[in-house]
This record gives C-alpha cells, sequence and structure tokens, in this order.
C-alpha cells in the first residue's frame, strides 16, 4: 500500500521530469537483479551444502557396513 501512495505521490508531482523516472526505473532493475543474485548464490550454496551432506551419509554407511561385515 505504500508503494502505491509513493507512486501516486510521484505522478501528481508536476515536477518529475522523464529523466527522474528513468532514475526510478534503473533503480527499480537494479534492486531485482541484487534480488536475483542472492537467490541464486542461496541456491548454490544449499545445493553445495547437500553435496556434502550426502558425502557424508555415503561415508557413514560405508563405515557402518564395514564394521558389520
Amino acid at each position: 500500500m505504500f508503494a502505491n501512495l509513493f507512486f501516486l505521490n510521484i505522478a501528481w508531482q508536476s515536477s518529475v521530469t522523464p529523466n527522474t523516472f528513468n532514475n526510478y526505473l534503473m533503480l527499480g532493475y537494479t534492486v531485482m537483479a541484487v534480488i536475483g543474485l542472492v537467490y541464486i548464490v542461496s541456491l548454490a550454496v544449499r545445493q553445495r551444502n547437500l553435496r556434502q551432506d550426502i558425502q557424508l551419509m555415503e561415508r557413514l554407511l560405508q563405515d557402518d557396513e564395514e564394521t558389520a561385515g
């Protein structure tokens, strides 16, 4: 809701130039790019942690089979 009021306020101001609008547009693109990059890095870290967990489980299973057999 706050964002809607913010954009309405910008639209009602007569001093808004296309250059100002472009600055807000570029800011929006930058924010979305940063959010996307953070998400991709988060997925990569999760995948790395899962691979490490799988390797640990395989080692534990192998050790358990060696001691049982």
